[in-house]
């Protein structure tokens, strides 16, 4: 690396910093630079691309280097500018734009790109020699356990497989998990994964005699346990929450772990995905969990679209660029808890899906919350899929009540000119594109917001208890809707 060769030969010939870096700080038609490498760019890069652009990151080529940044700095501003650097689909368009803002945004600002693109201009000058900060990290901190499952899932043929394990946790007595990390053995054959909780009970006490714990079976889109835990997709960040709000685990509970697993001709793959965990002592504010709205199929919830003779059908077209569909969700009967507030928002579609967005329409305005919202809008790109958290105290996240309306729209280009279209040709051995349906495999697709819910954590006893109450009212918009055809 140029700029550790630049300090060891300062640092041998005794010279300071500033003798090191007069000369580097000169544009090259010898006026002052107007940003540089060390001082304004590194910081930048370190903390926006580095993590993927590393020797062994999920990016294709590292920029952890002065002479790497040089090579690929047109490109870097040109994907910048496009907004398809860092990856972060989110966007703020007049037809929807969230009312809050997003937790970890990793997008530049103005004033970054400014910088960016004046050190270009300067001829990349490299300033004064200083240390270059570490990128942020992407794995879980604070881990408490690892889950892995005993036995491997080995792929086959040209299927998707659903396939679960039932893990245990170990739990004596209620803990609370504020923080989960999936971490794919296998990531050319996952295509994501669904963590949910099992109570103690009969059905806890009959699947862990028929499955025993660790070993892959077949589940289908049955997924054990209506308490979803948290979804995981490629190019997801961990879940990790404050301890104001967490995940309640049981004592005694066991989390099952079912995995899509899409093998594309990859026979003999074996796959032993982990699941890191971290728990909290602390007693939360609130609770949380997943839902989702979305997947209908058929009316009213579905309405028709352009190609339907106004019948509504979820069908995509082979050789439309831009198809949509819509759908209206009218939120159920949610119990006795009249305080129920959206956390985080998990768009979730397939291959060929190119933007999604989310509204709601609430009977009326609630609070600090307006009676109609956009709740979550952007592109889509199969490879970086995210959860995208509320930065919002939890009091003023958006709420959401029986009788509200989520209104979501997806759309696709399904030609040939789409690569992920492509790939999808060539992973399910097709010669053209086809007409796409609703379901789980591959080729089929999806339009499905995935929520992480909250609500108000029971009072803290005297003595923390083995077991409480999980929120089983909301079972029609966890796993039912998660996997709904």
């Amino acid at each position: 690396m140029r700029f550790t060769k630049i300090l060891l030969a300062c640092g041998l010939a005794g010279l300071g910093a500033a003798a090191c870096g007069n000369d580097s700080e000169l544009a090259p038609d010898g006026g002052a630079a107007r940003a540089t490498w060390y001082q304004d760019v590194a910081p930048i890069v370190a903390n926006h691309c580095m993590s993927c652009h590393q020797d062994g990151g999920i990016a294709p080529f590292p920029l952890t280097d002065y002479e790497a940044v040089v090579e690929n700095s047109t490109r870097m501003l040109h994907e910048i500018d496009r907004g398809a650097m860092p990856p972060f689909d989110a966007r703020e368009e007049p037809d929807c734009s969230p009312r809050f803002s997003w937790v970890d945004d990793p997008r530049l600002t103005i004033q970054d790109k400014n910088t960016l693109r004046a050190w270009i201009e300067a001829g990349h000058p490299l300033g004064t020699v200083a240390e270059i900060p570490a990128p942020p990290s992407t794995t879980l901190s604070g881990i408490t356990k690892t889950l892995v499952p005993s036995e491997p899932w080995v792929t086959s043929g040209d299927r998707d497989q659903f396939i679960c394990f039932v893990l245990d946790p170990g739990n004596t007595q209620l803990e609370w998990l504020t923080g989960l990390q999936v971490r794919p053995d296998n990531d050319l054959v996952v295509h994501h994964a669904v963590i949910t909780e099992v109570p103690p009970g009969a059905e806890h006490d009959a699947l862990v005699a028929q499955r025993g714990i660790g070993k892959p079976f077949e589940c289908g889109t049955a997924t054990p346990g209506n308490f979803v835990v948290n979804v995981w997709t490629p190019g997801n960040q961990p879940m990790q929450t404050s301890s104001d709000i967490a995940v309640p685990i049981l004592a005694g509970a066991k989390l099952v772990m079912q995995i899509h697993y899409h093998p594309a001709n990859l026979v003999n793959a074996p796959d032993a995905t982990a699941v890191d965990l971290r728990f909290s002592s602390v007693w939360p504010k609130r609770m949380y969990f997943v839902g989702a709205f979305g997947n209908a199929f058929q009316a009213p919830e579905l309405l028709p679209g352009t190609s339907d003779a106004g019948t509504p059908r979820f069908l995509i077209p082979a050789g439309v660029a831009d198809h949509r569909e819509r759908m209206r969700i009218t939120i159920p009967d949610l119990g006795a808890t009249t305080d129920v507030r959206l956390f985080s928002a998990n768009p979730h579609m397939h291959l060929i899906g190119t933007h999604i967005s989310a509204k709601i329409e609430r009977t009326a305005a609630r609070g600090t919350d307006p009676k109609d919202e956009c709740l979550a809008n952007g592109a889509w790109n199969f490879d970086w899929q995210r959860t995208y958290q509320y930065a919002a105290p939890l009091e003023q996240l958006p709420s959401i009540a029986a009788g509200d309306v989520i209104d979501i729209e997806c759309r696709w280009d399904n030609t040939i000119e789409n690569p992920f279209v492509q790939r999808m040709m060539h992973a399910a051995n097709l010669s053209a594109p086809i007409d796409v349906t609703l379901g789980e495999q591959t080729t089929n697709e999806m339009c499905l917001q995935i929520f992480g819910l909250s609500i108000p954590a029971p009072a803290e006893p005297a003595q923390r208890p083995a077991t409480i109450e999980l929120p089983t009212a909301f079972g029609e918009i966890t796993v039912a809707s998660l996997l709904r055809r």
